[in-house]
């Protein structure tokens, strides 16, 4: 059995929401399944790669929150939220240098 190491108790809730990154350009659905006052989980429908920070856009509360990836089981992805002081900008990368970048 895995060890709780979480600092508080999360609340099960079950909220559509969509993982944003790039700008705002990559956009996938997703549900978040727990909450607590410190990070959340959220079941992606496939198993996809996600970048290690990104925005978690709540459909029921209109809620747009900065997360970071800490662990990941098949589809659930644990995060837990970054304090607006911790958090910085995104660069932008356009498709036409995304594809550059793979060679």
């Amino acid at each position: 059995m895995i060890a709780n190491r979480r600092i508080e108790m999360r609340t099960r809730v079950f909220h559509g929401a969509s993982v944003v990154f790039n700008g705002r350009q990559s956009v996938m659905a997703c549900t978040v399944r727990n909450w607590s006052q410190t990070g959340a989980m959220v079941r992606m429908s496939d198993c996809i790669a996600l970048p290690e920070t990104f925005e978690l856009d709540i459909a029921t509360t209109e809620e747009c929150v900065r997360v970071r990836q800490c662990w990941r089981r098949g589809d659930d992805v644990g995060v837990v939220f970054i304090p607006a002081e911790e958090q910085r900008t995104c660069t932008v990368v356009s498709l036409q240098d995304a594809r550059a970048r793979r060679g």
